[in-house]
């Protein structure tokens, strides 16, 4: 096997082309890394080195990019990296990121519960399924829901700002109790908050 052709492709990116067809883009730095030119004989195995090591700096280059632009759960980061990339490699990937100090699952499952809590209203149950889906582990989910304390009256001022135009006959106040069940409130909580607020709702019209 020969190297054929080094074709600028964009940036400092090289087409490489290997017995006259396409073989991978690489960066300037890594042919120069592995002494890649036109004419060099190359074997299967030397040609793996070289992908897996692109591999990497395209997988380590996108993780820098993603946790830049927010915080990322570590299996969160390695579904993203999987994407362009090996499962081996986003996993490496993310363990270097987590040692370089770049993932703070337990900081990341405190403002994350901080955030679904406070900000998009929802209940424990919903709360704890959506960061599961972000991979974080079930003891810093525990840690996190334990730190976070609803602000007073959350759940009421929810359904005063958001449900009261349903409420009023039974057929809407049903609809209510299903919405906030579906946002993870407790049966008890959400109907407690449904009957202040209508309660409220009454004494305004009287």
């Amino acid at each position: 096997m020969k190297i054929t052709a080094l074709t600028k492709s964009k940036g400092t990116r090289f087409r490489v082309d290997v017995d006259d067809e396409y073989w991978y883009i690489l960066d300037a730095e890594l042919i120069y890394q592995f002494g890649l030119k036109t004419g060099l004989e190359v074997e299967e195995k030397f040609l793996e080195e070289v992908k897996n090591a692109a591999e990497r700096r395209k997988a380590r280059e996108r993780a820098f990019y993603l946790l830049e632009l927010r915080e990322h759960s570590k299996k969160e980061l390695i579904d993203k990296l999987c994407r362009s990339v090996s499962y081996d490699i986003a996993e490496e990937t993310a363990e270097k990121m987590e040692e370089l100090g770049l993932i703070h699952e337990d900081a990341y499952a405190r403002r994350l519960a901080e955030y679904l809590v406070q900000v998009k209203k929802r209940g424990p149950r919903r709360v704890r399924l959506e960061m599961r889906q972000k991979g974080i582990p079930e003891d810093l989910i525990d840690a996190a829901l334990d730190a976070v304390e609803p602000e007073e009256d959350t759940l009421n001022e929810l359904v005063r700002r958001k449900y009261a135009r349903y409420l009023g006959d039974e057929k809407g106040k049903n609809k209510v109790l299903q919405a906030l069940l579906r946002l993870g409130h407790s049966y008890y909580d959400a109907l407690s908050a449904i009957e202040t607020v209508e309660n409220e709702l009454t004494e305004d019209e009287e």
